[in-house]
């Protein structure tokens, strides 16, 4: 027999049930406000911080034991060394006063691979690390061999007379009397890859134990480019931090260089070249710096324009033309000093001797490229291009690495005669010889870094993308189901009033 429910039972019921319902309303309300505001603190996150680039760098630190400290160890990238030589193809001429001016024929490239590795390395507790750098070149081939006879000027001979031409008389009747004995000339045959990297000449090897009374020179034999092989004599210290990677905080123990006699000329700043602190590249407007340990000073690198390398949207900062243009008083003061007072070479020309022993070179852009014209018209033979003689660097607009660019610079010889040495010929005093142009580059990433970099680019940027939008998706449907739930909810209570 069933019992009728009364009416209180009934109301009861009805009220049990009601608030089960308001109940679980109300945990909807707020599970869509939880969700609100998550994803307004992802919403924030994504779009207004930089959380997820920062998460990208802090992989880029220098730590032992990760990808990236053994990559920048043992760099997995394959250099190009394009090697152009300044063959002097008239001399007999120009000597016999049959032409008034020398004529020059480029030959190359002799191309070369560089393989670096960074040695005696050592992390320091304040996020710092030193090491030194070793190179090795192998020839890869070239459009003309390297055993190529090419005529050239006797570099030593030249440093010899620049060396002399301040000394006493005796000193240099004793130089002229051994270089009488050597019959030195002042152009010589030579292989490309011997006045490149080492060939015999009987006055370096007299001349040798006398210079290495101010510095160690570690080839036995002369060239141009011997002094890159080996393992480079200076220590390096740089930050290994995200916010600061790579940038030079001492060499060899100290912050300033006691080269050019001047304080912010001699001040070591910048990075080697190999990676930039990602906030440098945030403001265009401003210029990289890099440390050129080979000449002693830090040059700036300009923004130049947006390209594509290897399908990434990239910054490209160029050396600009006027680099080593000493009008501008800033870069008066690398302008050596010949008896407390300044002398500058001529716009295009950077005359590194104080950092080279007195040795009397200079360096310029390829073909004196943005130098001044009185240089061109000294030299047959030579033709300046902006396309290529420049100097650029990609760089990932993220990372702050470079993924391609080209360093070029040339090398040049300043004829100091000295009296009582009459070696030199129809050389005038102060004459630029240019003798050598490198560049100096990366023609394709390994396989490896570019997935890296790809993966960085590609991937993290279509993750950021996905939660920047995801979040505010979110966060839009989460507060459209919130003011659902309470317009219900207030209507509800309107229809039980």
């Amino acid at each position: 027999m069933t019992i009728p429910m009364t009416d209180t039972a009934l109301d009861i019921e009805k009220k049990a049930i009601g608030r089960c319902a308001q109940r679980s309303h109300r945990l909807r309300i707020w599970f869509y406000c939880g969700i609100f505001l998550i994803s307004s603190a992802g919403f924030y996150m994504f779009w207004y911080t930089d959380a997820i680039n920062n998460y990208v760098l802090s992989s880029m630190e220098l730590r032992n034991g990760t990808l990236i400290f053994d990559w920048w160890q043992r760099p997995p990238l394959k250099i190009k060394y394009n090697v152009y030589i300044f063959n002097y193809t008239n001399v007999d001429e120009f000597e016999a006063n049959e032409a008034s001016k020398l004529r020059v024929q480029e030959l190359g490239p002799y191309k070369y691979q560089e393989t670096i590795s960074r040695t005696n390395v050592v992390l320091h507790d304040n996020g710092t690390i030193t090491y030194q750098t070793k190179r090795s070149y192998e020839w890869i081939g070239g459009r003309r061999p390297k055993d190529d006879i090419v005529l050239v000027p006797n570099v030593p001979l030249m440093f010899t007379t620049a060396y002399v031409r301040d000394l006493s008389f005796a000193l240099r009747f004793v130089t002229n009397t051994v270089l009488s004995t050597l019959q030195e000339q002042s152009f010589i045959n030579e292989t490309a890859n011997g006045f490149l990297w080492g060939y015999d000449t009987q006055l370096f090897h007299m001349a040798k134990p006398l210079l290495m009374l101010q510095r160690d020179i570690p080839f036995e034999q002369f060239g141009m480019l011997a002094m890159k092989t080996g393992i480079d004599k200076d220590r390096i210290t740089i930050h290994t931090g995200s916010k600061n990677l790579g940038v030079i905080d001492r060499v060899n123990g100290v912050k300033s260089q006691v080269i050019w006699d001047d304080e912010q000329c001699d001040k070591i700043e910048g990075t080697e070249g190999s990676m930039f602190p990602s906030h440098l590249i945030q403001d265009t407007s401003k210029p990289l710096y890099v440390y050129a340990k080979d000449i002693c000073r830090t040059i700036p690198l300009h923004f130049a324009e947006q390209v594509i390398t290897y399908d990434i949207p990239s910054l490209r900062y160029k050396l600009t033309p006027d680099a080593y243009n000493f009008s501008n008083k800033q870069n008066e003061c690398f302008c050596p000093k010949v008896y407390d007072k300044r002398v500058c070479p001529p716009s295009g020309l950077f005359n590194v001797s104080v950092c080279n022993d007195g040795s009397p070179l200079l360096v310029s852009f390829p073909h004196f490229y943005g130098a001044d014209k009185s240089l061109l018209e000294q030299i047959d033979g030579l033709n300046p291009r902006q396309e290529d003689h420049e100097n650029y660097m990609d760089i990932h607009p993220r990372l702050a690495i470079p993924l391609a660019g080209w360093s070029r610079m040339q090398l040049n010889l300043e004829v100091r005669r000295a009296i009582g040495v009459p070696f030199l010929g129809n050389l005038k005093d102060g004459m630029i010889l240019p003798l050598i142009w490198v560049e100096i580059g990366i023609a394709d990433l390994p396989e490896q870094v570019l997935e890296a970099v790809q993966s960085a680019h590609f991937t993290v940027g279509n993750i950021e993308l996905a939660l920047q939008w995801g979040t505010l998706i979110t966060m839009i449907l989460s507060l459209s189901a919130m003011i659902a739930c309470l317009w219900k909810s207030r209507s509800k209570q309107d229809v039980v009033l």
